[in-house]
């Protein structure tokens, strides 16, 4: 074999090699596309991730079940939009403790963050920018989005929230008792809003940690939504809760039930969120909220 019939067969050796590779990547992916919760969540046990179809996609929920001796019921879980459902911080430690306090803990995929809305201008309109209609005045941040936008994009995250509530059924059978529903930040503006709506079964506890909306309109209203719901209401608010949470404190507890400490209780925690000492206490009340309903009403 010459040097030249040596490189021929050298190239043509490296052209096999890399259509097996490429061929090895395509069959990977997917598998990968396949078993993407697994993947997703790999670092848990198999039988803790849950598949679900909601609006013809896949979507996961972490099922993790009693530990110990106490079978209270289950604690449903959902974090801030765009968030995954072991989102790394309360979340987590949440769903990995409550099973040991006596509530199987389900934690679902919240839905999407919201897009950053394009706000570029095509090139045919620049003339006629000085014609264009502006609804702001000049010390107001730009709009996002326009009312009718939000409302689209609220119908849109409240959809969501309610075909993965409506999958549970069958994941919590095995866990019968009282149903918590714990939700942080945006996720809990929504749920507030969704529940007074009666878009949602209602649970028999609801636990909103830091809760907010978006918009100013919308958070302006939340304390008076949630003063209606006719459930029992933990609201626990720390000190490095978003600004517009902030905003709504003294609302939420003027506006909700006086003297009716089975409808409405505020908590006010003393430690940022990002501190482990903070997701201990607000386990801590959670566990004494719902022991204190359990007693008052066991069935």
């Amino acid at each position: 074999m010459n040097a030249h019939q040596v490189h021929h067969f050298l190239l043509l050796s490296y052209f096999v090699i890399i259509v097996c590779l490429l061929g090895t990547m395509n069959t990977s992916c997917r598998a990968a596309d396949q078993t993407g919760s697994k993947l997703k969540y790999n670092y848990l046990p198999r039988e803790e991730v849950i598949t679900i179809e909601v609006e013809k996609k896949q979507s996961e929920v972490l099922l993790k079940s009693w530990i110990g001796k106490k079978n209270l019921g289950a604690a449903i879980l959902l974090s801030n939009p765009g968030m995954n459902a072991d989102s790394a911080g309360l979340q987590a430690f949440l769903r990995r403790q409550l099973p040991h306090a006596g509530w199987a803990s389900i934690a679902i995929t919240p839905p999407n963050k919201i897009p950053t809305p394009n706000f570029a201008t095509s090139p045919t309109e620049i003339p006629k920018v000085g014609k264009l209609n502006n609804t702001q005045i000049n010390t107001e941040h730009t709009q996002r989005f326009s009312q009718k936008q939000w409302m689209k994009i609220r119908e849109k995250q409240a959809a969501f929230i309610v075909a993965t509530m409506g999958k549970l059924d069958d994941i919590g059978s095995p866990y019968p008792g009282k149903r918590l529903l714990i939700t942080t930040n945006q996720g809990a503006g929504l749920i507030i809003s969704i529940l007074s709506k009666n878009l949602l079964p209602k649970p028999d506890i609801l636990i909103i940690i830091n809760p907010f909306m978006t918009t100013g309109t919308e958070n302006e209203i939340l304390p008076k939504l949630l003063a209606k719901l006719d459930i029992p209401v933990l609201d626990i608010q720390s000190p490095d809760g978003h600004v517009a949470s902030q905003k709504t404190i003294i609302n939420r507890r003027i506006l909700s039930p006086h003297n009716e400490p089975y409808r409405y209780r505020q908590q006010l925690i003393q430690v940022n969120l990002n501190h482990l000492e903070a997701w201990q206490t607000c386990l801590d009340l959670i566990e004494g909220f719902a022991h204190t309903i359990n007693k008052a009403y066991p069935n």
